[in-house]
């Protein structure tokens, strides 16, 4: 199964988008999210705030490292 995610800006299109990919029958499902969907308890903030103000500079790599470390975890 692929999945597929896009970012619509204009409501009446994204509409119409999910309408149309309802009709088609290799579609197996048309699901509409959002970040209001899931949104963060006052623990799970509290948590990403302290991170981000104790995060250094150092405790980053760059994104295609990260790519390069989760690819060879899945082997």
């Amino acid at each position: 199964m692929q999945q597929l995610i896009l970012n619509i800006n204009d409501a009446s299109k994204m509409t119409a988008l999910l309408n149309f990919l309802k009709t088609l029958n290799y579609v197996s499902s048309v699901e509409k999210v959002s970040s209001e969907a899931a949104p963060l308890s006052k623990e799970q903030k509290a948590v990403l705030d302290e991170r981000r103000k104790t995060a250094k500079e150092d405790d980053y790599i760059p994104w295609n490292e990260a790519k390069k470390q989760l690819k060879s975890k899945r082997k």
